[in-house]
């Protein structure tokens, strides 16, 4: 889908983004202009940081459909595609906690340390 309205990520930010607030600052800059149908146009970026990738993939989109307009994202670089790829993995992983972990408290470093040791002295074990 090819969108009429087309931000020059790396002109109206940097081709170098290195801090998640700055993506802040394109989502606003996003709304200001009023515009319903957005592509963001990532062919002049250079670098952007894991973190800036994360917010990216968060904002624009796994929680798209909260933007006040359609986004899409066009011309992204080889490297910062595979790394929005890498980030976009890490999000939808579920943790599964197995059913027969405990919680093990200890009052004193001392007490982690015997219990280290197998010891289990005083640590107090919850099921």
């Amino acid at each position: 889908m090819a969108f009429s309205y087309n931000i020059d990520v790396a002109s109206v930010l940097s081709p170098d983004l290195k801090a998640r607030a700055i993506v802040q600052d394109l989502v606003l800059y996003a709304k200001n202009t009023g515009e319903k149908e957005i592509a963001l146009d990532f062919s002049n970026m250079k670098f952007a940081s894991r973190t800036v990738m994360d917010e990216i993939y968060n904002v624009f989109v796994k929680n798209a459909k909260s933007l006040p307009f359609d986004v899409e994202l066009t011309n992204m670089p080889e490297h910062l595609a595979a790394l929005l790829n890498v980030v976009s993995r890490t999000q939808t992983r579920v943790k599964i906690i197995p059913s027969d972990a405990k919680v093990i408290e200890f009052k004193s470093v001392d007490e982690l340390m015997a219990y280290a040791d197998g010891n289990e002295g005083t640590a107090h074990v919850w099921p």
